[in-house]
This record gives C-alpha cells, sequence and structure tokens, in this order.
C-alpha cells in the first residue's frame, strides 16, 4: 500500500507549527535491503532511535517495522489533518528523546494513559 500523502502533510504541518524534526515522508533501507516507507519520521520521539509514524489501514508496514525492530506507531484518520491539540498530546504520549536543549516548550511528557 502507499504511504497517506494526507498524513504526510500533517506531519510536515506538525514540524513546522510545533517546532519538532519531521521527515516526511520517510524512506529507510532495512538490513534485508528492502526499502521501507512510511508517512513520517520523528528521530526526537518515541525512542532513542525515533518514532515512525503509519497509517492505521496499511498493516503490512506496521509488520515490517515491526520485524526490523523499529519503533512505529499506527495513527488512524484523524492524523490526516493537522490538529494542534491531537499532535501534541500524541508526542506528549510517545516521550521525549531528544537532546535537553532542543526540547519544545509545549512538551508536558504526559502519556494518555
Amino acid at each position: 500500500m502507499a504511504i497517506d500523502t494526507q498524513m504526510t502533510t500533517a506531519w510536515r504541518e506538525a514540524a513546522a507549527r510545533l517546532q519538532v524534526r519531521v521527515v516526511a515522508p520517510f524512506e529507510m533501507t532495512l538490513p534485508d535491503g528492502g526499502v521501507f516507507e512510511a508517512e513520517a519520521f520523528l528521530p526526537d520521539f518515541g525512542g532513542p532511535h525515533g518514532m515512525i509514524a503509519i497509517s492505521l489501514e496499511d498493516d503490512v508496514r506496521a509488520k515490517r517495522a515491526a520485524a526490523a525492530d523499529l519503533y512505529s506507531s499506527l495513527l488512524g484518520l484523524d492524523y490526516r489533518r493537522f490538529d494542534e491539540a491531537l499532535f501534541r498530546e500524541t508526542l506528549d504520549d510517545w516521550g521525549w528523546f531528544g537532546a535537553d536543549d532542543a526540547r519544545p516548550h509545549w512538551y508536558t511528557g504526559r502519556p494518555w494513559c
């Protein structure tokens, strides 16, 4: 399945408005030589090696990410349009793993649970 371009666009807007690093769309070569594509990659969130955002509608890419030991999150249709509150809550939930001096001013680190 192709990446969700609306979700990619929303993550690019999130990068600009929330002042966080986002690579959208994201592509990498896996250890087996295959190419992995995702809607977005956030190098400072989710874990020490970042978080990959994948459309919930694409279970195949989610399984490939898991098999490659990549942190990933399956995101629903609400992420096809930038909503500041939703994206901030999501990033708070994923957790900040970037440099302390680069942490966004709005970041609280409060998980959803």
